[in-house]
């Protein structure tokens, strides 16, 4: 659901391992700086906000001492925060204020839920600096000041949103926003020349026009979706940890479109789609299975749990492009009985490695981006 994107990756200081042994401080992350069409949540549904935004802000840090995030991503974190606030000035509450009956409702929604993305940006910022003084021996009572209140925000915003779920959201990608975050990636692109980003550079530009195309896709309630294509260091999961694959992966490829009649998507945003899975199957075949092989112990073990999560991501992404393919042979009046069988084929593998993940929980996991 994003431009291209440039990527900041938190230094490795080692590998977590499976077997309880010292964990080192940092493991190895990437954060991506989006423009703010790739990783805003208000498109959908209300009342999961506070894990939405958690998964662009807070998710990417787990198991990473914060005192060692350097600058560089510190700024990308404040940047995207920095366009979701854009986001709701210059363009919800215009919106809004145009608006009326069930459309203003919708957006409404979602500016509620821009404000936990924002807040949530926000308050980690202030985490990220609090532990950097903190480990520096510096005085923290301003920033810690800083955070009680803007938590104190965040928290009242995550209860209007559950008060409000299951209601239609609808949100305002593109403009100033968007274009504010992708200035910042420009300024940036120094930090994105990593092996990942070159691993989906070819696909990224042979499908920029259909990302292009594919901004808005309308659903039955006149709601828009944003997918544009990711560079796969962007929106891979296998850093971390094992047991949560499943919804790590819904999180890119399903939940954008909570609430959408898929018939109704753009062919682009199948075809959007269908390039970052290739890129996700071209990791597991020249990066991960090589690198599997190349490793013993703890770290192949961890690899092999990476492996798995990514096999997970690229399954989920097959099972929705076939979704979208079903949905509009569906209305078309289409003989849908091929499509009905690759999903069912699909659905099986994909079970299997959900299965394999959940086993697997806990259990230190790599990547390859």
């Amino acid at each position: 659901m994003v431009r291209l994107a440039a990527v900041f990756t938190l230094a490795c200081a080692g590998l977590a391992a499976a077997a309880p042994i010292r964990r080192p401080k940092v493991m190895k992350r990437a954060f991506a700086l989006q423009d703010y069409a790739a990783f805003q949540i208000s498109d959908g549904t209300a009342g999961n906000a506070q894990a939405e935004a958690n998964a662009v802000f807070v998710d990417p840090f787990k198991g990473v001492d914060l005192s060692t995030v350097d600058s560089d991503t510190l700024d990308a974190v404040q940047t995207m925060r920095e366009a979701a606030e854009d986001a709701e000035t210059k363009q919800f509450n215009p919106a809004i204020k145009a608006a009326s009956g069930d459309e203003a409702d919708a957006l409404q929604n979602g500016k509620i839920k821009n404000k936990v993305l924002k807040l949530t940006g926000e308050v980690q910022a202030l985490q990220i600096q609090l532990a950097q003084a903190k480990a520096s021996g510096k005085d923290t009572a301003s920033i810690q000041s800083k955070i009680t209140a803007e938590q104190k925000k965040l928290t009242t915003n995550i209860a209007t949103d559950k008060k409000n779920a299951g209601a239609a959201s609808k949100g305002v990608t593109g403009g100033a926003a968007t274009n504010n975050a992708a200035t910042a990636s420009d300024d940036s692109t120094d930090a994105s020349d990593n092996a990942a980003a070159d691993d989906s550079a070819a696909a990224s530009d042979d499908s920029t026009a259909a990302a292009d195309n594919s901004t808005a896709a309308a659903g039955t309630s006149g709601s828009s979706v944003a997918f544009a294509v990711q560079d796969y260091s962007a929106f891979q999961i296998s850093d971390g940890t094992a047991g949560n694959a499943e919804a790590q992966a819904n999180a890119v490829f399903v939940d954008p479109f909570a609430g959408v009649d898929l018939a109704t998507l753009d062919d682009s945003v199948a075809k959007n789609m269908e390039t970052m899975r290739q890129a996700a199957e071209s990791a597991e075949t020249d990066k991960f299975n090589k690198q599997i092989s190349a490793a013993s112990g703890d770290a192949k073990t961890a690899l092999q749990n990476g492996k798995i999560k990514n096999k997970v991501l690229k399954l989920t992404g097959e099972v929705q492009v076939l979704q979208i393919k079903l949905a509009k042979a569906k209305v078309a009046g289409s003989d849908t009985s091929d499509i009905s069988s690759k999903i069912t084929e699909e659905q099986k593998k994909l079970s299997t490695n959900i299965a394999t993940d959940k086993k697997n929980a806990g259990q230190a996991s790599k990547g390859v981006a």
